[in-house]
């Protein structure tokens, strides 16, 4: 107010762009903090016990155009947020990035659907972003990326790729392409909450894999482009058939994960890997599912899947789950069941899928 005050009187036009008001902060009980109340909640002292992320974090997570509710409780539950978007978002994305550089990765039209799928909903939440930061509207992106890293990414993408990233031959394509898919989900998510999360986003930044004429800091780095999620410009065109099949494969995927558990709760199966699933469709349905058939295993997470067409007609949408006992031995690298177990002599207590992955890195190996 001084500021402005002045500056109209001296030059007669505001000293700023833009204000942004606040409101109070109150304590637990709805009252307005003051340090003669002794009901304040010191920054300075959160900040030295539980760093200064936190802080930020929670000015972040709060509308401060309203009066918002600062606690000890309330530091302690954001704190917990925190680890979570530490852990689960950058540490699992740089751990399986351990042998990648950029120079591996894969173009985007070469990358696997869902992998693609996963760049289009990134690239949807920057998009949010950049425009929340314009607003100061940071709850918005407190929010938006808290559900994106917990949903989109822990319960779904990485759920799901965990089975290619561990399984796999090291430099096959399906790999890779979820390395890059990681990769560029991990850049654009530091970028975009440095402002926020300061320290931990410039730590991440200095293990991600450098690239050309890359930025010695996030800091001086821009919010990223649809370039630099997509790899190239010309794949960032929307792909509408790409988002409503996924759109109703997630649908699907709810449907059978509901028969899993419930599979589980009679003891029928213990982890989802240990079932069979025999999945009868009426189009639409039947057709998306024929067209991901190779797909759906690693999709629904479990050894085997018998597709059948609904004997009820066409135009029905409807969907049966049945879960059985998987057929086969129980591999002892990749967990999955398989009726080939046993048949390579020279791996007898892997899948067929395992035992030439396993030749292909016996053969890539240095003398």
């Amino acid at each position: 107010m001084s500021s402005l005050l002045c500056s109209i009187g001296v030059k007669g036009t505001s000293p700023y762009k833009g204000v942004a008001t606040p409101g109070w902060t109150l304590d637990e009980q709805g009252r307005a903090m003051s340090k003669s109340r002794g009901n304040d909640v010191d920054p300075a002292d959160i900040a030295k016990r539980m760093g200064a992320e936190i802080v930020r974090l929670w000015v972040a997570s709060v509308d401060f155009r309203e009066d918002v509710v600062g606690s000890e409780n309330l530091m302690q539950r954001i704190a917990e947020v925190y680890r979570s978007l530490r852990n689960n978002l950058f540490k699992n994305c740089l751990g399986n990035l351990y042998d990648f550089d950029a120079t591996k990765a894969v173009p985007f039209d070469q990358m696997q659907a869902i992998d693609q799928f996963i760049l289009r909903l990134t690239y949807a939440l920057s998009v949010d972003v950049t425009r929340w930061y314009e607003e100061f509207a940071f709850h918005k992106i407190y929010q938006r990326v808290n559900h994106f890293c917990t949903v989109e990414l822990s319960a779904f993408y990485a759920d799901i790729v965990k089975d290619r990233l561990y399984t796999y031959a090291p430099n096959s394509i399906g790999r890779r392409s979820a390395h890059t898919a990681f990769w560029r989900i991990c850049e654009a998510l530091a970028r975009l909450l440095a402002p926020i999360m300061s320290f931990t986003c410039d730590e991440v930044w200095q293990h991600l894999s450098a690239i050309e004429a890359r930025s010695e800091s996030v800091h001086l780095a821009t919010f990223p482009t649809a370039a630099d999620i997509f790899g190239s410009t010309s794949a960032a065109a929307a792909d509408a058939t790409q988002e409503q099949e996924w759109t109703a494969l997630r649908n699907i995927r709810d449907q059978v994960l509901k028969a899993l558990e419930e599979a589980r709760n009679q003891k029928q199966i213990g982890k989802s890997l240990e079932a069979q699933l025999r999945v009868t469709a009426s189009d639409p349905a039947f057709a998306l599912l024929e067209r991901h058939k190779d797909d759906l295993r690693y999709l629904f997470i479990v050894s085997q899947v018998r597709l059948e067409r609904s004997a009820s007609g066409n135009g029905t949408g409807g969907l049966t789950v049945e879960v059985s006992k998987a057929d086969g031995e129980k591999c002892e690298r990749c967990w999955n069941y398989s009726t080939h177990v046993g048949e390579d002599r020279e791996y007898p207590t892997v899948c067929e899928r395992c035992s030439a992955v396993l030749r292909n890195i016996e053969g890539n190996k240095p003398d």
